[in-house]
């Protein structure tokens, strides 16, 4: 009788976590790399890569995999550009992977569209590939 009992509340118990999906909830994240092509010339210096939806609070990611500059400078911005770094700028050289500082899920909230902005004062290219949201 007891172990009919137990089994019963535990059945339940499985029930209920499982209807609920309280213990199988796995948070989605959008870390999937997106390539960038970006160009810069002395007279119009500032490019972006393709915007995302951002999903979570962790670092934009950036992986710079060629370029004839030297480096560009990278920080997270929304879709219309309006900064998103608070003051947090790198140099990403070719060979790079960055994990950029950024606020936009804090202040703006889950599904944020963002993009990475990026500067170089010189004439030439930077490629890439970067996700929104990172493991980190």
């Amino acid at each position: 009788m007891i172990k009919k009992r137990i089994l019963a509340t535990t059945m339940i118990a499985l029930g209920i976590t499982i209807g609920t999906g309280s213990a199988m909830i796995v948070s989605a994240d959008n870390h999937t790399d997106t390539s960038w092509s970006n160009e810069y010339r002395v007279w119009s210096p500032n490019d972006a890569t393709p915007s995302r939806n951002k999903t979570n609070r962790t670092s934009y990611y950036n992986k710079t995999t060629s370029t004839d500059i030297g480096y560009h400078t990278i920080w997270a911005a929304l879709q219309d550009g309006t900064d998103a770094s608070s003051g947090h700028s790198y140099k990403s050289y070719q060979g790079d992977e960055t994990f950029l500082w950024n606020n936009a899920v804090e202040n703006h909230g889950s599904g944020v569209s963002v993009r990475i902005n990026s500067r170089s004062w010189n004439n030439g290219y930077a490629k890439g590939v970067w996700s929104p949201d990172s493991v980190r």
